[in-house]
């Protein structure tokens, strides 16, 4: 069995948010702070304070360089549907993002609002303009998610969040592979072949490449892939992705992690766990990052 591993080292002003306020617990002093709002997990959330006005409250992403082009949301508590509609819920977010120099000034180079449904689950919402972040600096940027108008919670008077995230803008990536025939797999051509048992994982080194999304190109004649497991590190989200029974290329999105998408800091791990036929057959394994960092 081959194992799928990314390791990514990124720069610490790359990961984090700030809140501009959050509910103190009484044991556990930072567990509705805004990092609970990056960790990829639905049942933690970003809380902030029973007397705040809700509305002007915000959490600011620290991202790397690249282009911002969407912003996903979990717009309430969502542990389950009674605490998603116990709390308030965000209904329209502005988006503030920044660039920052050398001196890690800030300078404004977009910002919209967006409307926000009042559904569960993870919502991702492009935004109108797109705006580069990092061109001339060492840092990226940051973007600032300020709430503008809520839904009132059943129960409680106080917004709870459960996840926000960064989508930036994907480029064809080139991160080394060790699996067997890694040749077959990247050459671009459809006529060679990888083939393997249903459980079978991959490894993979992405060299500084920020991974944010892998794509399947099953094979006509054996059977494909059909269930992916995807797991970040020990402590990150697995992901689970059923792909189609057909041999066109078929991209899956890891999960944000840190407050963006390509947050990767840690080891990946795929699994092909089953299949359409027999085997598995692939003609190709593509892959795309949010950016590139020298090693």
């Amino acid at each position: 069995m081959v194992v799928l591993y990314a390791v990514l080292v990124l720069s610490p002003a790359f990961a984090g948010a700030k809140a501009s306020a959050f509910e103190k617990h009484p044991k556990q002093a930072n567990q509705y702070n805004a990092g609970s709002a990056i960790d990829g997990k639905a049942d933690t959330c970003w809380s902030v304070p029973s007397e705040s006005p809700n509305r002007g409250e915000s959490i600011s992403l620290e991202i790397p360089k690249g282009e911002v082009e969407k912003i996903g949301i979990i717009a309430g508590w969502d542990k389950d549907e009674t605490s998603f509609k116990d709390y308030p819920r965000v209904k329209q977010l502005r988006v503030d993002i920044y660039t920052l120099d050398n001196d890690q000034a800030e300078k404004l180079v977009g910002s919209e609002t967006l409307d926000v449904a009042d559904v569960r689950g993870l919502q991702v919402l492009p935004l109108k303009a797109k705006a580069k972040v990092g061109d001339d600096s060492f840092f990226g940027g940051k973007v600032k998610l300020s709430v503008v108008d809520i839904y009132p919670g059943d129960d409680f008077p106080n917004l709870r969040v459960s996840e926000v995230a960064v989508y930036m803008g994907e480029m064809d990536a080139k991160p080394a592979l060790t699996v067997l025939d890694q040749a077959a797999l990247t050459d671009g051509n459809p006529k060679t072949l990888w083939s393997g048992a249903a459980g079978t994982e991959f490894e993979v080194t992405p060299n500084g490449w920020a991974v944010s999304s892998l794509g399947f190109q099953g094979d006509k004649a054996k059977g494909r892939a059909k269930t992916v497991k995807v797991k970040v590190g020990d402590a990150g989200p697995e992901q689970t992705f059923t792909l189609a029974d057909k041999p066109d290329l078929q991209w899956i999105t890891l999960a944000p992690f840190n407050g963006y998408v390509g947050s990767t800091i840690d080891n990946v791990r795929v699994t092909l766990v089953d299949s359409y036929g027999a085997d598995i057959g692939l003609q190709e394994l593509k892959f795309k990052a949010t950016h590139f960092e020298p090693l």
